[in-house]
C-alpha cells in the first residue's frame, strides 16, 4: 500500500511539473503595441514580467538592391523596427537583458504577427543568474521567395520568476 501511495505521489508531482513548465499563459495579442509596454502577470506558482516591443519591416523587391535608397535609422530603444530590407537580405537589432533580482529568472522571447516567421534569436528560453546581463541578437532574415510588403508584429521579452522558493528547481 505504501508503494502505491509513493507512485501516486510521484505521478502527481510529474503531472504538476509538466503543467507548470508547458502551460502557455500568453495568447496572441488582438492588437499589437505601438510603443514599448510593460505588464505584470501571475498565477499561483509564477510571476511574469513582460516587455512588449513593436516590430516591423518593409521588404522591397531585390531589383531595388542596386538603387540608391534613403533609409531611416531607428534609434529608439523601445522600437525593434528593421526598416527597409530588400528580399534576400537580413537585419539585426540588439537588446541587453539584466537580472537585478536576488535569484535566477527564466527569460524567453515570443513573436507575434506577420513578422514572426522572419525573426530569430541567438539565444532564447534561458536562465539569467542574479546580477547577470546578456546581449541578445534579434535577427530578421528574408528569402528570395518572399513577397514585398510590410510585415508587422510584436516581440515580447518574458521574465519568469517562481512565487515560492521550492519552485526554482523547475524554472
Amino acid at each position: 500500500m505504501k508503494a502505491i501511495k509513493k507512485i501516486i505521489f510521484i505521478l502527481i508531482l510529474i503531472i504538476i511539473t509538466i503543467v507548470l513548465v508547458g502551460w502557455d499563459h500568453f495568447s496572441t495579442p488582438k492588437q499589437f503595441v505601438s510603443n514599448q509596454t510593460f505588464v505584470k502577470n501571475s498565477d499561483p506558482f509564477f510571476s511574469y514580467e513582460v516587455t512588449k516591443y513593436p516590430s516591423n519591416v518593409e521588404i522591397i523587391s531585390s531589383q531595388h538592391k542596386e538603387q540608391k535608397m534613403t533609409i531611416g535609422i531607428v534609434t529608439d530603444p523601445w522600437n525593434l523596427n528593421f526598416g527597409i530590407i530588400p528580399i534576400g537580405s537580413h537585419g539585426t537589432r540588439h537588446i541587453t537583458i539584466s537580472n537585478s533580482e536576488k535569484n535566477k529568472v527564466r527569460v524567453s522571447f515570443k513573436v507575434y504577427g506577420t513578422i514572426k516567421p522572419l525573426i530569430s534569436f541567438n539565444k532564447n528560453n534561458f536562465i539569467l543568474l542574479p546580477n547577470e546581463s546578456i546581449y541578445v541578437d534579434i535577427s530578421l532574415n528574408t528569402t528570395e521567395r518572399m513577397r514585398p510588403g510590410n510585415y508587422t508584429g510584436e516581440i515580447n521579452v518574458i521574465i519568469k520568476k517562481p512565487n515560492l522558493n521550492f519552485l526554482y528547481w523547475i524554472l
